[in-house]
């Protein structure tokens, strides 16, 4: 008889964190995972950004065989973008769960982005703060959601109240209140899911991490420019203090699971500070590569980036406004279903002169898409396509920051070495990881006459320094192991091979042998996925009339 599969993500992460908290002996738990099972580091997607790597966990997958690049997607031969959910996922690939309810078996999921909207697979599915839309139900089935509230309390599938870098101290106490209560409820809602929601495999993960870390840059690091000894003095402990709470309910599961069952603790990826960001449109249009429309709206929003924007962010952000509009930009645009706030509000890929520009971004991460010929309106052929590209890579290599004089450009990659083609109309042409330290900063902020600007949080997850996330895995398969390095697609192989179920053969990632006692064969599903859609689909159909 196999046992059920427990898997937590502890989203953003470092493993230097949880060893510093095993050391001061705050982490008995995880000191105890590490004990008796098998610990390690977590390798994450390029770049390492949450949406990209969550989706790569879900589906074993590789970014390039999920086709999800990034928050945005850009539509093949075109410039209009996509705001990814759930759907786009599955439209290109598979997460696991669905291939365990094509074989029968429940799972319980959690907050894994993309997760809106909610899979209606046997179990339940709560979807994450990210993709969720206010007005969204972030439940099925439908009445866990009336479950939660009844017993829990309000479940905030927002928790970013407030986009303030952290850095003035009472709205730093404000923030990390919130987050706090919400992670607090978010540990009673998994207690609730484990305890009377059953399911073979369970993927539960926790975003506190990633919040707090973003708005603690300078205080964990005593070189960041804004840092104030007296206020890391009264907040450098915060971190250790919210992964107790995750200690706690690590120890609550481990009395309650099974002596077959397999618990895995990840985070998708690590966490350092952000001392300065670089906007790619910006740098592209001051070297000749993008070009903007001479139209007066395009005009005037130009100005108002480049002389008024910074005021207006900061009095939005004052009245907890300025996130919840970078996210309404970013969940209309282009979707048909209202006015398009980035056409409005942003220097959009209509404000782009497409005739004129060679090289353009369309989200933040580094990755910079050609405009070949295969687009409306390209501007490469084949023939000069590999000349301009590694002119494109060489130059953006040799960026300095005009003042600190350091290279801003860790590495620029060929988007086929990172991705493959299977996406290959959607898939950039150059990914460029920047140095530590440094971010690249979202697109369609930019400013014709300023390309370098202030961190809008003092920590965040852009460089290789942060491409580590945390393993630690514990119970009856799982063997005594240390040091051993997984990739965030092989726990849904690894899971399907605790199971009993065969790894299908899209899944990029390895059965780990070397982590749990466990025989792997790998199959094709030919159809058994897409069969159990439609008969879901039909279902709905018919409980909706």
């Amino acid at each position: 008889m196999t046992g059920s599969v427990y898997v937590f993500g502890l989203d953003g992460v470092p493993p230097e964190l949880v060893d510093a908290g095993i050391d001061a002996g705050r982490l008995p738990n995880f000191e105890r995972m590490r004990a008796e099972g098998t610990d390690g580091t977590t390798r994450s997607t390029v770049p390492p950004l949450s949406m990209i790597a969550w989706s790569s966990f879900a589906t074993g997958r590789n970014p390039g065989n999920h086709g999800v690049y990034n928050f945005m997607l850009k539509d093949a031969g075109g410039y209009d973008t996509e705001f990814v959910t759930a759907d786009t996922l599955r439209e290109q690939s598979v997460p696991v769960w669905e291939y365990l309810d094509a074989e029968g078996l429940r799972s319980g999921v959690m907050n894994v982005m993309p997760g809106y909207p909610p899979s209606r697979t046997a179990g339940f599915h709560i979807s994450d703060n990210i993709t969720t839309p206010p007005s969204g139900s972030y439940a099925y089935p439908d009445e866990l959601e009336a479950d939660i509230e009844d017993r829990v309390g309000e479940y905030d599938v927002d928790p970013y109240e407030s986009y303030d870098d952290g850095t003035d101290e009472g709205n730093l106490g404000d923030l990390l209140d919130t987050f706090f209560e919400i992670e607090r409820k978010r540990i009673a809602v998994a207690k609730l899911l484990v305890e009377e929601y059953p399911a073979a495999f369970y993927s539960l993960v926790f975003s506190g991490p990633d919040n707090v870390l973003h708005v603690l840059g300078h205080v964990l690091n005593e070189d960041h420019p804004k840092h104030d000894p007296g206020v890391a003095a009264r907040h450098r402990d915060k971190p250790l203090e919210l992964l107790e709470l995750y200690d706690d309910f690590l120890g609550w599961v481990m009395d309650e699971i099974g002596d077959d069952d397999t618990l895995m603790v990840l985070s998708d990826h690590g966490h350092g500070p952000i001392y300065q960001t670089i906007n790619l449109n910006s740098w592209l249009y001051s070297a000749g590569y993008l070009d903007l429309e001479s139209r007066p709206w395009t005009r005037l929003k130009q100005f108002g980036y480049n002389h008024i924007y910074d005021a207006v962010e900061t009095v939005m952000s004052e009245l907890n406004l300025f996130s919840k509009l970078k996210m309404g930009v970013a969940r209309t645009s282009g979707d048909g279903s209202g006015p398009d706030l980035a056409e409005l509000l942003t220097i959009s890929r209509k404000d782009i002169d497409w005739n004129r520009t060679a090289a353009f971004t369309v989200a933040s991460g580094g990755q910079i898409y050609l405009n070949t010929d295969d687009h409306d309106e390209g501007a490469i052929s084949p023939g000069n396509y590999d000349e301009i590209r590694d002119r494109l890579r060489d130059q953006l290599l040799a960026i300095e920051h005009p003042e600190r004089g350091d290279r801003v450009i860790d590495s620029v990659l060929y988007g086929e070495d990172v991705y493959g083609d299977a996406f290959a109309d959607t898939r950039p042409d150059l990914v460029c990881m920047p140095a530590p330290g440094y971010q690249i900063q979202y697109p369609q902020t930019m400013k014709t006459n300023r390309v370098f600007g202030e961190p809008p949080k003092t920590g965040s997850h852009t460089s290789m320094n942060e491409m580590n996330g945390i393993f630690y895995a514990w119970g009856g398969p799982v063997k005594n192991e240390s040091g051993v390095t997984v990739d965030l697609t092989d726990f849904a192989p690894t899971a399907c091979s605790l199971l009993d179920v065969p790894v299908p053969e899209e899944m990029d990632g390895d059965v780990r042998g070397d982590v749990v006692d466990v025989e792997s064969r790998r199959s094709r599903y030919d159809g058994k996925v897409e069969a159990k859609r439609a008969v879901r689909e039909v279902v709905g159909g018919l409980s909706a009339e």
